[in-house]
């Protein structure tokens, strides 16, 4: 159903790094460095900048369908343990990494990147389940 968002193998990383790739990631090609290990190379300083314990995060490119427009790169970040205060900080934190990638590549529009999430099997969610007659509250100034 989803076959446009395809987890990326030894071999599409390869493709990630070829000519398609050299098109969203020009000054990354020129310094050796190959998309997945910038994105890599960012989170990490995100991460270490902001206290997260090593290991709590991983990133990862999805591949997409060529025929979506607009769309250039699909990056996946992936909680590998659960934690509320991260999930309460992950808008920012995504924000962070956004702009990380701007810095080392301040030539790429990073605009059309699409940044995701994903709850990793073993995270230790706290509930698998939305339990009946949960209400949801906004408070006053919009926020939850």
């Amino acid at each position: 159903m989803f076959d446009f968002f395809k987890k990326v193998t030894k071999s599409s990383a390869d493709d990630l790094s070829g000519k398609g790739a050299s098109t969203h990631f020009h000054s990354t090609r020129r310094e050796g460095l190959q998309p997945l290990e910038l994105a890599n190379l960012v989170l990490s300083d995100t991460v270490n900048r902001n206290g997260i314990p090593k290991g709590w995060l991983q990133v990862e490119f999805l591949t997409l369908d060529p025929q979506l427009e607009g769309v250039e790169v699909h990056l996946q970040l992936v909680m590998r343990r659960w934690s509320e205060q991260l999930l309460r900080y992950s808008a920012a934190l995504q924000q962070q990494f956004l702009a990380g990638l701007d810095h080392f590549e301040p030539n790429v529009d990073h605009s059309n990147f699409v940044i995701s999430w994903r709850f990793e099997e073993g995270c230790a969610m706290p509930s698998a389940l939305i339990p009946e007659g949960v209400a949801w509250y906004v408070s006053a100034t919009g926020n939850t």
